[in-house]
């Protein structure tokens, strides 16, 4: 995703702004439970763990490439390019919750309601970072 700047200020960090003032959820609002995060680390040692390490979508590296863009961006590129043998292959419900494995390894915070499968209301949660710790 190109960045566009409008005055100094970026035209994501203004829609995140939005979204947020519109009541829109975040991944730090608990957008996943616990037992869907459990599954998508299952699903990831046996559909992705072949090929990718968990450490390669954690830490630095998942908030440069994830942080300021959606849940639904994360989902997309995941189910279009993922597995690599197969693009596409697994139900969207598997990559919802590989896509909560990843927030669970980030540090987001689980809650009631699992991640919805649906790449729609995906785009309307934005992932932003974790506070740290004072």
């Amino acid at each position: 995703m190109k960045t566009r700047w409008l005055g100094g200020i970026s035209v994501a960090g203004v829609w995140l702004a939005l979204a947020t003032v519109a009541g829109a959820q975040s991944v730090l609002d608990g957008v996943f439970t616990d037992g869907q995060a459990s599954s998508g680390e299952r699903t990831f040692q046996r559909e992705c763990s072949s090929c990718h390490d968990p450490a390669e979508f954690s830490g630095g590296r998942f908030r440069l490439s994830w942080v300021g863009r959606t849940t639904g961006e994360l989902f997309d590129t995941m189910s279009l390019l993922m597995p690599e043998a197969d693009p596409g292959s697994l139900t969207p419900e598997q990559y919802a919750s590989l896509v909560a494995y990843l927030f669970r390894l980030n540090g987001y915070p689980s809650g009631e309601m699992p991640l919805p499968a649906d790449s729609g209301a995906l785009h309307a949660m934005p992932i932003v970072q974790v506070p740290t710790s004072p």
